[in-house]
């Protein structure tokens, strides 16, 4: 008998989350309106109801985003449930405090504290560091968070890293794109990055396989594999579409730290000016895969207004080099990829391409076909375009970018150093 594989997975899934709350005691379900009650005489008192006893605190490195030095935002991964501030100091100055304090509350998090800092001085070296304690709530008598408990500060080790120079006469960056949690692909690119030692690096969607829980989360986009992937240089983050798939995929902005929590921004670095787009999923919103849960075409509409609006603003008209960068590439055809997939991007493509080509934009960089590419400017296309490649490391690519007025320089090379593509514009 032939099944739908996809069909199938759906409504396994569907099946198993209706099956766990069969005879399941609810705890939202219980009366906490009455405080002369105990509403959970199950619980012992003295029982931990939320977060949970002392311990350490910290899950991995820093984690620098924005990228630009008035956009920063430093994500700092935790192991339980935890309140804390950051502190930084300008190269060698006094340590200024950052509380993330949102309507009133001190921060309270499970599984990551983020922290956005006010406007930094490009061209900098910026040190940090993270004070945290762990946090919960004990049942005290009949009442079930009784008590609120925190444990001893906790200092994170000091990281270092240097703002972005918009003023520079020459910038370096590294681009990743579908690692897809595969831990030697994630290892390899590390190790090269980390010889490069770029002035940002930028991770070009689907570092996922979907995005199911929450306490999978820091280890997808902050610390893969338990790697310090962006302590030393900022991070630029571009959504893929496997990044918008799953239970969890609408807390992936508690993850990443891009300006304003959106997905498409821009940002200058020496003489590159980049622009990132979400290019969303891989599907039209009508998809019956989506379930009527897409409203891309809407996104990009709003990108597509934004960008009008943002290609006059100075910084941006006066770079020598302006390239986007977006998951999708707004040109291929690939054998192995759905005709829907082409009809995203050429509906993104048919909204962006006029502004794009007017603002001067020479270059797309862009992944998600698995198949690493270097597509020069021609006819039909008015812009060339490079395609990083897959998450197995046979086909894995990395791509180093350096930009000086005159020239921007790129190299694409596999995970054992073999050049793929070596171009300059």
């Amino acid at each position: 008998m032939s099944v739908d594989r996809r069909r199938f997975l759906s409504n396994s899934i569907l099946a198993t989350s209706a099956g766990a709350l069969v005879g399941k005691r609810s705890v939202t379900a219980q009366d906490y309106s009455d405080y002369s009650k105990d509403p959970r005489p199950d619980v012992a008192e003295g029982a931990w109801t939320a977060g949970g006893p002392d311990g350490p605190v910290f899950a991995g490195s820093a984690v620098v985003t924005g990228p630009a030095a008035d956009e920063v935002c430093i994500l700092q991964p935790v192991q339980r449930l935890a309140t804390g501030y950051l502190e930084y100091a300008v190269e060698d100055g006094d340590w200024q405090r950052v509380d993330a304090d949102d309507d009133g509350l001190a921060p309270l998090a499970e599984h990551v504290l983020k922290f956005r800092l006010p406007p930094l001085p490009p061209g900098k070296v910026i040190r940090h560091r993270v004070v945290a304690r762990t946090a919960g709530w004990i049942k005290v008598r009949q009442f079930y968070h009784g008590e609120f408990k925190v444990g001893e500060p906790q200092t994170s080790e000091e990281f270092r890293f240097r703002t972005l120079d918009p003023t520079a006469d020459q910038t370096t960056f590294a681009v990743w794109n579908d690692t897809h949690e595969n831990e030697e692909t994630l290892k390899a690119l590390d190790e090269l990055t980390n010889a490069f030692k770029p002035d940002f690096m930028l991770w070009n969607g689907d570092q996922s396989n979907d995005v199911h829980f929450e306490n999978q989360m820091a280890g997808q986009f902050l610390v893969p594999e338990g790697l310090a992937i962006a302590d030393r240089w900022p991070m630029a983050y571009v959504r893929g579409n496997h990044d918008c798939r799953g239970p969890a995929a609408r807390s992936v902005a508690n993850f990443t730290g891009t300006p304003g929590d959106r997905f498409y921004y821009a940002f200058r670095s020496g003489p590159l000016a980049a622009i990132v787009l979400d290019t969303g999923e891989d599907k039209p919103d009508d998809s019956p895969y989506l379930s009527g849960m897409g409203a891309f075409q809407k996104m990009a509409r709003e990108q597509a207004d934004w960008l009008k609006q943002f290609v006059k603003t100075p910084w941006f008209v006066e770079a020598p080099h302006k390239v986007l960068f977006c998951h999708i590439p707004l040109w291929f055809d690939h054998p192995r990829i759905p005709g829907s997939t082409s009809n995203v991007a050429a509906y993104i493509r048919s909204l962006c391409i006029d502004t794009l080509t007017e603002a001067g934009v020479k270059l797309v960089i862009s992944g998600h076909t698995h198949d690493f590419l270097w597509m020069p400017k021609k006819a039909s296309q008015p812009m060339a375009q490079l395609i990083g490649g897959a998450p197995h490391p046979k086909y894995a690519t990395l791509i180093q970018g350096v930009a000086t007025p005159e020239h921007l320089h790129l190299k694409m090379m596999k995970l054992d150093g073999t050049i793929l593509t070596d171009v300059t514009l």
